[in-house]
């Protein structure tokens, strides 16, 4: 099986002293087969966890559309909860669904999307982890 490493991007944080926000972008390769996309996405979404302590990580994974109506929304949901309930380095993750397979270009419009998200709501996740602390 090969692995397409993890895109660790992270973005400007204006404001946020404590802890910083880094997304990882996990590209699912088109030709894994639904048996072995399980394992995949744990061990992808683990080494992207790996590193830095201080930090609010999100992960988002791309799938090639048709992989995705393969496995179903169940086995994505299913296993994409059971790593952020067991792993507390992961905050949240999320899946995108790709025409095709995952390239640089749509890589490259994913980051820009989420960038935004994070401009716009980025506070809202370090209001969310001082309160689970609190």
């Amino acid at each position: 099986m090969r692995y397409i490493p993890a895109l660790d991007i992270t973005p400007r944080q204006e404001g946020m002293d404590k802890k910083s926000i880094r997304v990882s972008y996990v590209a699912v390769p088109g030709d894994l087969s639904v048996l072995k996309l399980k394992g995949y996405l744990r061990a992808a979404i683990a080494d992207a966890a790996a590193g830095r302590g201080n930090e609010i990580l999100l992960v988002k994974v791309l799938v090639p559309q048709a992989l995705g109506r393969k496995a179903g929304e169940k086995l994505f949901d299913k296993v994409l909860q059971g790593i952020v309930d067991r792993d507390p380095r992961v905050r949240r993750v999320s899946v995108e669904f790709i025409d095709g397979e995952v390239t640089p270009e749509k890589l490259a419009a994913s980051e820009a999307r989420t960038q935004k998200e994070i401009d716009a709501y980025g506070h809202l996740l370090e209001e969310a982890k001082d309160d689970d602390t609190a």
